[in-house]
């Protein structure tokens, strides 16, 4: 007999004991049979038996026994006449991943058994309460066909069960309360309930502050939400306290118009819009921070600070560049105290596709308390009267702000579009000057994607989960035309999506 026994539940549902008990089992039927067991747990505590989570040990672990689990099938292929048991007890969350083990199981030649568990027992590593229930939630979500659900020793209480019932509540929920004091969808439930589909960072810098980050499955899955849509680098203190507050998700115009945008957008060829020139760098924050007496963290380290950050931490080396970059540009930061500039970044330690003048590009600002974005008239103007000043005294720094083209039909945007050789354009609504979408140019798509792609990888960059989400359109293009796809010669798979992305 050989045997793959995969165990599917949150921490504390009691899976390595369960692991243990078909362990006993198979070898009560078969004493001299081969058992291999899979858990990453298990090489997560040292010789002392003291267990060390980090997420090194955690990446090593995995991939410790992802070799493991690839021996122990190529043994079992190899030697059909062994009695073998595989089981694999880590809380195996993603169904994709389930399938592929199980796939991978069964054409070695293993039967193969999916249980699924429910207790609720206190877990031994201290996990917290919250990702615990965002496990169980993630595994309801991802149900696969043939498990088993073992009825659980420990069920669940009343308030687990409330908890749950309010975290399924905020699954793929683009409706969602406004909180009128912070002016935003990222309530106290939120972060509580919401969870599992962003990230939250304690800043090692300031460790009073934390930064939110929408998870990169909510790109792939199309998840978001209003409250995900704020978290590109929103910096929250300890009380849940808005800090910093970068610009919201922006998307490209292809994902808006696409047949599964969850925010659709349709705009006639004669709408007037305006344009900014898009410079293709990286994205630094800066903020500093004045709270009066009456704030919570009146106190805390960053209080009257410049903080510099990027859409996902306050300490990364992109943060320490944006700080290089921008911080003699502070005398014009504490004018505006608690309002967030944004700025485009480019520097020789960053090249990207599109060749550009090294520097910093002024692009945004945002009052922190209001989320009131500047347009980009009060944006020249700030410019204008900062640079006025530094001229003055012959300090010899200036702001650098963007070209624009002002109130133009759409239709001859996308027209000019065709023709520039930089990644595009951010388009805005020249009434109400709201920012509707990017609008990435065929020239900047296409040196992306094909500079780096070769008949060897084509067929990996087309999985939504290896390229930007600026290219979930044509993935979705190349399966409604698949078979058709499927039928070009390598260099005829490059001018088909070499056409469509000049038609976007």
């Amino acid at each position: 007999m050989q045997k793959f026994i995969l165990i599917r539940g949150h921490q504390g549902s009691g899976k390595s004991t369960f692991a243990e008990q078909k362990i006993a089992e198979f070898k009560k039927e078969f004493p001299n049979g081969e058992i291999v067991h899979i858990e990453n747990d298990k090489l997560l505590i040292d010789e002392n038996g003291v267990y060390h989570w980090t997420s090194k040990r955690v990446e090593q672990a995995i991939k410790i026994n992802d070799e493991t689990m690839k021996t122990a099938f190529k043994k079992a292929k190899e030697n059909p006449s062994l009695d073998m048991l595989i089981v694999n007890s880590n809380t195996n969350q993603k169904s994709s991943s389930c399938i592929h083990l199980l796939q991978s199981a069964r054409k070695k030649g293993l039967v193969t058994e999916i249980y699924r568990l429910h207790n609720f027992f206190d877990n031994v590593h201290n996990v917290k309460r919250a990702d615990v229930l965002s496990a169980y939630v993630k595994l309801n979500n991802n149900q696969l066909r043939d498990e088993i659900h073992i009825e659980p020793i420990r069920p669940m209480s009343d308030d687990i069960k409330s908890d749950i019932e309010k975290m399924s509540q905020f699954d793929n929920k683009k409706e969602l309360p406004f909180d009128e004091n912070r002016q935003s969808y990222i309530s106290d439930e939120y972060l509580k309930y919401g969870k599992r589909n962003f990230i939250i960072k304690q800043s090692k810098t300031y460790p009073e502050l934390f930064v939110l980050k929408y998870k990169r499955d909510v790109f792939f899955n199309n998840t978001f939400d209003n409250a995900l849509l704020e978290m590109r680098g929103l910096v929250l203190d300890k009380y849940n306290n808005i800090i910093v507050r970068p610009f919201k998700k922006v998307f490209n115009y292809s994902e808006r118009i696409a047949k599964k945008s969850k925010y659709p957008i349709s705009i006639d060829d004669n709408h007037l819009v305006d344009a900014v020139l898009k410079v293709n760098g990286f994205l630094g924050v800066c903020t500093y921070v004045a709270l009066d007496e009456t704030h919570p963290s009146y106190h805390a380290s960053f209080n009257h600070q410049v903080l510099y950050s990027t859409t996902g931490s306050l300490d990364s080396d992109f943060a320490k560049m944006n700080k290089a970059h921008c911080e003699k540009y502070e005398p014009l930061f504490k004018q505006y105290p608690n309002h967030t500039f944004l700025f485009e970044i480019t520097d020789e330690k960053d090249v990207h596709i599109i060749k550009e003048v090294f520097g910093e590009t002024l692009i945004g600002i945002i009052d922190v308390a209001s989320g009131r974005q500047f347009d980009e008239n009060e944006l020249n103007a700030i410019a204008d009267k900062f640079n006025a000043e530094q001229n003055a005294i012959g300090s010899g720094i200036t702001i650098t702000r963007p070209q624009m083209i002002k109130s133009i039909a759409f239709g001859e945007l996308k027209a000019l579009l065709k023709t520039v050789e930089h990644e595009g354009f951010m388009v805005f609504d020249n009434a109400s000057k709201e920012m509707l979408f990017k609008l990435k140019s065929p020239y900047y798509l296409i040196s992306k994607f094909l500079g780096r792609s070769n008949a060897t990888n084509l067929g990996r960059k087309l999985d939504k989960r290896n390229v930007d989400e600026e290219y979930y359109p044509l993935i979705d293009y190349i399966k409604d035309n698949k078979e058709k796809f499927n039928q070009l010669s390598e260099l005829n798979k490059i001018a088909f999506i070499q056409e469509f992305l000049g038609r976007l």
